[in-house]
């Protein structure tokens, strides 16, 4: 069958029978149906432009009513096509995505249709990834302004009530993914992020700490200024999170000590990491190891630059090599 969907891909609208494949396609095995997703998507990748305007339509539209689809796998496959064609599209280039996402990222749907939530989140945070969170362009017509202000408040909504830990981390994620490129007009909007961040920090759920650790890190580079009031407590957390028993929160948490170096802060911010020194160098030094294939590396690179010398009279201590006298 793959054989024979590779072979139909010079017909011109082999792309919509793809994605009626994909999107349409009962009493077709969930494994025909995702592998004709998997070739629309690489087709959507390189060749959308090409495509005529009708099909397109026919694509989108498809696309848009299997979020919800019964498969976990499916959907998640329909999100992926969906965010090739923003790439492709740029993000101004399908303005109905954006509030046929919004809707199916609603509060009401978070309790009415749990699968159209899940499809809905997973091409958000796509869409994010594929355009590198740059949401924030005016669309005219559009409710509030662009993509970012319409999608922002409804994904604070969620970070903010939805139960499910895996929809918190997504839509979170999501958001932190948009942080670079924050709107202007919904700088107001921040507080409430910031507000979401605090109240997340010590969920039971890993993938979402180590999302509030991103958030963390995203607006120490994009405003400072926010967490300047609270940076004592911000330090402590990101401490604590560096011996995480989650290794990726634990592994996110480490990039905030190099973009807390390289932020934009006023001195007597930059001076309460001092009074946390004593505590943070030996935990930082502490966990400053070397696996065993890297400690392979530097005995063959050492054993490289000391090759055709004389080191007969030579000893070691404490690990370093010193001359005898």
């Amino acid at each position: 069958m793959y054989t024979r969907l590779q072979q139909c891909a010079s017909v011109p609208d082999f792309n919509n029978y793809l994605s009626f494949i994909l999107t349409k396609g009962d009493g077709v095995g969930d494994e025909i149906r995702q592998t004709a997703g998997l070739l629309l998507k690489n087709n959507l990748k390189t060749g959308w432009h090409g495509a005529s305007g009708e099909h397109k339509v026919f694509i989108q539209r498809s696309l848009l009513s299997a979020l919800n689809h019964p498969s976990k796998f499916l959907r998640h496959t329909v999100g992926t096509c969906i965010s090739m064609i923003t790439r492709a599209a740029g993000p101004t280039g399908w303005p109905e995505v954006y509030p046929a996402l919004a809707n199916a990222i609603s509060i009401e749907t978070a309790s009415a249709d749990p699968n159209a939530l899940d499809g809905g989140l997973d091409a958000v945070y796509k869409v994010c990834e594929e355009l590198n969170g740059r949401l924030d362009v005016p669309h005219a017509g559009m409710q509030e302004g662009s993509p970012a202000g319409l999608l922002l408040p409804k994904l604070l909504q969620l970070v903010g009530t939805v139960t499910d830990a895996n929809a918190r981390a997504k839509a979170l994620g999501a958001i932190n993914l948009m942080v670079p490129s924050w709107p202007q007009s919904h700088a107001h909007v921040m507080d409430a992020y910031l507000q979401a961040l605090f109240a997340l920090a010590m969920d039971t759920n890993g993938s979402v700490r180590k999302e509030v650790c991103v958030g963390i890190v995203s607006l120490l580079y994009r405003a400072p200024e926010k967490l300047a009031p609270n940076m004592r407590a911000v330090i402590a957390y990101m401490i604590d999170r560096t011996s995480d028993g989650d290794e990726d929160v634990a592994l996110e948490s480490c990039e905030f000590w190099a973009a807390f170096c390289e932020a934009d802060l006023e001195r007597d911010t930059v001076e309460v990491l001092r009074e946390f020194t004593p505590k943070l160098i030996p935990m930082l030094l502490t966990n400053m190891k070397y696996a065993e294939d890297d400690e392979e590396v530097l005995n063959a690179e050492e054993d490289e630059l000391n090759s055709g010398t004389d080191d007969k009279d030579k000893g070691t201590c404490l690990g370093f090599r010193v001359s005898k006298s």
